[in-house]
């Protein structure tokens, strides 16, 4: 895949991730991938007063997440069914930037990312080492955090254990101008693009799964399948749609 590559430092690691998902320069592209000193950023080339993004599961933002947002924590915790002594074994298939998935090793599930997007992958893998080498979460991230790199589609025939709960977080259709997100996150879906082919993998999905499926939705928007779902938990800006194995 093109992207725009600049190099401010020479990073070993970051040059053999580059190099392992056969990530190209383009020098017309208008996002760019920044390579510092110890991470890599995904930025905005047309504005460049714009956030770039980095995946960075030790930030302060994920330590208040993890700590302090308790109300969050709770709801994520009853979504994927955590009880006493049980926390299920999860495959995230949209893995994102793994904002949830890390919570839920937070929690204490063992979780395992799928991305496709190469780029997505690039800047998942770069936080996951990073974070694996850190001194306050590493032991139980390396654990219960890991990544897949492969297209979810092919999840029935990946060499993996049957997991608990299969997590889908795919990216949420436009609704109205006070919707869009962030402008950072704007980037990143400029760069994902909308996902057209949800309700098959929710369909896959279901093949697999032990217990539940999670389909993690806004408000506004509509279930991804005309099937059944067996049962729904909202908060104020998501809805959680539940269903189960079939």
């Amino acid at each position: 895949m093109k992207i725009y590559l600049e190099f401010k430092f020479y990073n070993k690691r970051i040059y053999e991730l580059i190099d392992s998902l056969e990530l190209k320069h383009d020098e017309n592209c208008s996002i760019g991938l920044l390579i510092n000193k110890d991470s890599l950023e995904l930025y905005n080339r047309e504005n460049l007063k714009q956030k770039s993004i980095k995946v960075d599961f030790v930030s302060k933002k994920n330590n208040y997440r993890c700590f302090h947002f308790r109300k969050k924590n709770e709801v994520l915790s009853r979504v994927i069914g955590i009880k006493n002594s049980y926390f299920p074994h999860i495959i995230d298939a949209t893995a994102g930037l793994g904002n949830d998935a890390f919570i839920f090793s937070f929690l204490g599930c063992k979780v395992t990312m799928i991305e496709r997007h190469p780029i997505a992958a690039a800047l998942l893998k770069d936080g996951l080492q990073r974070g694996y080498e850190d001194k306050k979460i590493g032991y139980w991230l390396k654990k219960r955090l890991h990544l897949i790199i492969n297209d979810s589609f092919d999840i029935l025939k990946m060499s993996i254990l049957k997991p608990d709960v299969i997590y889908l977080d795919p990216m949420y259709p436009f609704h109205n101008k006070k919707s869009l997100p962030k402008k950072d996150m704007q980037l990143f879906r400029k760069l994902i693009g909308q996902n057209y082919d949800s309700e098959r993998l929710l369909n896959i999905s279901r093949k697999l799964a032990k217990n539940r499926i999670i389909v993690k939705r806004p408000c506004y928007a509509k279930p991804l399948s005309e099937e059944k779902v067996n049962f729904i938990i909202t908060t104020k800006n998501h809805r959680f749609d539940i269903y189960q194995p079939c």
